[in-house]
This record gives structure tokens, C-alpha cells and sequence, in this order.
């Protein structure tokens, strides 16, 4: 009954989006087991925004290619289905913003910060794979971004509050909306029937312990991309916290030194593929 109510009143604030059609069918695709990198081609090719995005990703850093990746076939093979995914809800929650001003890149900035930290943290603990983590790194904070594109104007007003009050958002997001950002997040996983691990990341990025009541096989690549958060919230990537959050980097069985070791590389990985990711 409480859940109807809280959904009556998110319905009633804020539009959940569907899923961009190039997205709807390039998901379905990956998801069947008979699909062929062809039809692939085929479907991104139909999309020229969509397709250059790809390619400009495949020719990033992150990649480390000596060579240019100069069409979609080549890019296919090199970033393989597992990537493409998170391609897919790259390009989709960069099209998600209805307007595209300092706040909603800040917005874009944490995501892809936490999306690149939360694939280091996967490589040094192998609690998840890289690939997973980048994915749920991304996406984590969905909600924030649909609720910015509904009411921006409250919005600013709910961040600035967080700054001048110091206080958490998921309070003051509930205090003045009846509803947190991870709430709504839940909400649209199910709506564009994301994979469940997603789900679970989505609504629960913020919680530790992760809850008995939910499948304990989410709970490591909930807390990589926690800790991800934390640790993009003290350097100031994207929309800055305004008390430090400690880092809860014993969970993940990391040492302070390790710790120090992995922001360090997060740095120099991040300045260097930002401008490929955040344009």
C-alpha cells in the first residue's frame, strides 16, 4: 500500500521516460543469443548520432587502440557485447537531458566518474567484473537526471539546500518531494526492463549493509559502485559534495595505501578520457 502511494505521488511530480527506440532494439539484440554482429551493424548504422558516439568511444583511451577504429564492424569486434551495453545506456541517458547546461554536465561528469572508478575498483578486488561495474557505475544515479529534466528549477532549489544545510540529498530529496532519487531510479530500470544487477545498483548505491531481504549476489557490485560514489564525491567530479564523505574503502578489504594508489590512477585515467566521454 505504502509503495502505490509513493508511486501515485512520483507519477504525479515527475515524467519517467521510455527507453530512446535505437536503445529498445539494440538491447533486445545483444540479449538474443542468435543475433549477429550484422544486424547490430545494421540497427546502429541507422543512427548517425548514435553510431558516431560508438565510434568516438572505441577510439578513446580507455581502449588504448594504436589504431583508429574507422567503422562500426571493427568497433563491434573491439569493444564486443558485454561493452556495447553500457554504449547503449551511455548514449541513451546523454539523450535523456532536455537541455544540456552547466548543472546536468556536472550531473553527466559524476556518472562517468563513477562509471571509470567503479571498473578500477572492479579490477583490484575481482568482486565484479570490469565491464559490470563500468555499466552500474553509469547508470547509478538515473533518477537524478529525470528528475533534473522534469522540475530543474526545484531541483537547483533541493542542491542548494544540500550546500547551505549540509546535509544529505536522499533527505532533503525526500523531505521535498516525498521521494529520492533512488526511488525513481527503481522505477525506471523496471520501465525499460533493465537487467536486474542494474536494478538492484540503481536503488541501492547508497545503502550498507546491502538488505537481507534482497539477493546477496548484488551486494559486492552494489558496494564497488557505493564506494566509487564516495570517492568521486571527495574529489569533486561533477556536482560537488559539501562535507567530505568518508571513503569506505575496508569494505571492499582495500587498504588506506591501496586506496591512495587507486585515486591516484582514477586521476590520471579520468583526465585523460573525459573529454572523449563528456562530449
Amino acid at each position: 500500500m505504502q509503495e502505490e502511494i509513493i508511486e501515485r505521488i512520483i507519477f504525479k511530480t515527475v515524467d519517467i521516460p521510455s527507453l530512446p527506440p535505437i536503445a529498445m532494439k539494440v538491447m533486445s539484440l545483444i540479449q538474443d543469443d542468435y543475433a549477429s554482429l550484422k544486424s547490430l551493424e545494421e540497427i546502429i548504422s541507422r543512427d548517425q548520432g548514435f553510431a558516431t558516439r560508438l565510434l568516438r568511444i572505441a577510439n578513446s583511451p580507455y581502449y588504448g587502440r594504436d589504431r583508429k577504429i574507422e567503422n562500426i564492424p571493427q568497433a563491434l569486434l573491439i569493444i564486443g557485447f558485454e561493452t556495447l551495453k553500457s554504449l547503449v545506456i551511455a548514449t541513451s541517458l546523454r539523450d535523456l537531458h532536455r537541455r544540456f547546461g552547466i548543472f546536468e554536465q556536472r550531473l553527466w561528469e559524476h556518472s562517468l566518474g563513477v562509471a571509470l572508478c567503479s571498473s578500477l575498483l572492479a579490477m583490484v578486488t575481482h568482486i565484479a567484473t570490469t565491464d559490470d561495474a563500468l555499466v552500474c557505475g553509469l547508470i547509478h544515479d538515473v533518477g537524478k537526471t529525470v528528475i533534473n529534466n522534469t522540475i530543474p528549477e526545484l531541483y537547483m532549489q533541493i542542491y542548494d539546500r544540500m550546500t547551505k544545510e549540509k546535509r544529505m540529498l536522499l533527505e532533503i530529496e525526500d523531505e521535498a518531494l516525498g521521494f529520492n532519487h533512488t526511488v525513481i531510479g527503481s522505477l525506471i530500470s523496471k520501465k525499460w526492463k533493465l537487467p536486474e544487477k542494474l536494478e538492484k545498483v540503481i536503488t541501492y548505491h547508497h545503502t550498507y549493509p546491502y538488505p537481507d531481504h534482497e539477493d546477496q549476489a548484488y551486494a559486492d557490485i552494489c558496494n564497488v559502485v557505493r564506494v566509487a560514489d564516495q570517492i568521486c564525491l571527495n574529489l569533486g567530479i561533477g556536482l560537488k559534495d559539501p562535507f567530505t564523505t568518508n571513503i569506505d574503502h575496508e569494505s571492499l578489504g582495500i587498504t588506506e595505501e591501496e586506496l591512495n594508489e587507486l585515486i591516484g590512477l582514477f586521476k590520471i585515467k579520468f583526465d585523460k578520457q573525459k573529454d572523449f566521454l563528456l562530449s
